[in-house]
Parts: structure tokens; sequence; C-alpha cells
């Protein structure tokens, strides 16, 4: 078995019973297979796609303002976040958060003070107040929230419905623990910080 297979494998074997919960809520999705596009308008209009977020683990999360539950349970997508951004995981950038709000039409200012209520504070942020219409959720086939997928690197779903403790262990098990491995990362993470630094510098000089 390759190391992605094995880590597959061990993500499934870990979210074992949060997978088979996460198929009722997610009935259009299987672990495994390449995460569907999610392509839609944030509070402000403008169109964001999950696959901007290629080469981050990324937790598409299902909510929205008027679910309880989903108050409830926002405080812990906040404490990963915070937590597992900036972390080193294996053959991946960082941890992201694509929220995928299903508040109805014209629920617009309900969502964005939500949003602020509970300290959302990532920028991915998407939702059908306009149209009414939620493809994402269309899509994944929501049949309740909250609900979550966990999307690897490379665009693939590797857990389902993952939330506190169940949401972080399988967050540590990416993790590279390796310490050379973490040096070089760091490395990497420090270089491109400077050369995205020193172009954002030579931009400014231009205007």
């Amino acid at each position: 078995m390759t190391p992605r297979t094995l880590l597959l494998a061990a993500l499934v074997t870990l979210a074992a019973v949060p997978a088979a919960l996460g198929q009722e809520r997610l009935s259009g999705i299987t672990l495994g297979q390449e995460a569907p596009e999610v392509a839609m308008p944030n509070p402000d209009g403008d169109t964001l796609r999950l696959s901007s977020l290629r080469g981050h683990i990324v937790l598409l999360d299902f909510w929205a303002s008027w679910c309880r539950p989903c108050r409830m349970e926002n405080p812990n997508v906040v404490a990963a976040y915070r937590t597992y951004k900036d972390s080193l995981f294996k053959n991946a950038k960082g941890f992201r958060v694509f929220s995928v709000s299903l508040d109805r039409k014209g629920g617009g200012e309900a969502w964005k003070k939500a949003i602020a209520q509970d300290q959302l504070e990532w920028p991915w942020h998407v939702g059908a107040v306009e149209s009414g219409v939620n493809t994402a959720a269309n899509t994944y086939q929501v049949q309740f929230i909250p609900t979550n997928v966990l999307v690897d690197a490379q665009g693939q779903v590797i857990g389902m419905d993952l939330h506190g403790e169940d949401l972080t262990a399988a967050l540590d098990q990416l993790l590279e623990r390796d310490p050379k491995r973490q040096a070089a990362l760091k490395k990497e993470r420090d270089q491109a910080a400077r050369k995205a630094a020193k172009a954002a510098r030579r931009g400014a000089k231009g205007r």
C-alpha cells in the first residue's frame, strides 16, 4: 500500500462511526471520492470555489444561522481553525474551513450577523441567500445540518460528519511528526512568506 492509501485507511478506521452517520447526512458522496466542486457567492456576491483551496486540508462545513445545533458547534470549528490553520501537515500547506450556509433566500443579514457573532473568522463563506438555490447542498445531498466533509490536499474526501474530538483526532492524524520533515516544511513556508512579502513591496512601489 502507498503512504497515501495507508493514511486514508487510517482515517477511515478512525472515523468509522462518524462516517456511517455522515453517509446518512450526506448521501451524495462517499469516502475516497474526489470532492465535488463548490462554486457559490460569498456575502459580497463574489464567487468562491472550493478548488481554490487545493493543497490545504479543508473542512467543508454546512450550517445555517437559524440552526441551533450548528451555532452550538461553531465554537468547535473556530477552535479547530485557530489551532490547525498554520500547522505543518503531511503533504498539505495548512488547514482551512470553507463554510456553506443553508440560510434561505432573503436571509443575508441573519447570515452575516451569525458569522460575526460566532467569530467565524475565515474568509471562505458562501451561500444562496440571493438565488435560493443551494447548489452545494444539492450536489452533496445534505439531509441534516450541521454536517461537514474533510477534504485532503489533493481534493479527495477523507472524512465525513466530524465534530469536536472526532475532528481534532482526524486532523492530528494528518500532522507531520518527523522533526526533519517539520524543519524542511517550516523552511519552505518561511521562504514562501518572504517571497510573497518581497513581491508585495515591489507591487507597492510600482503603484
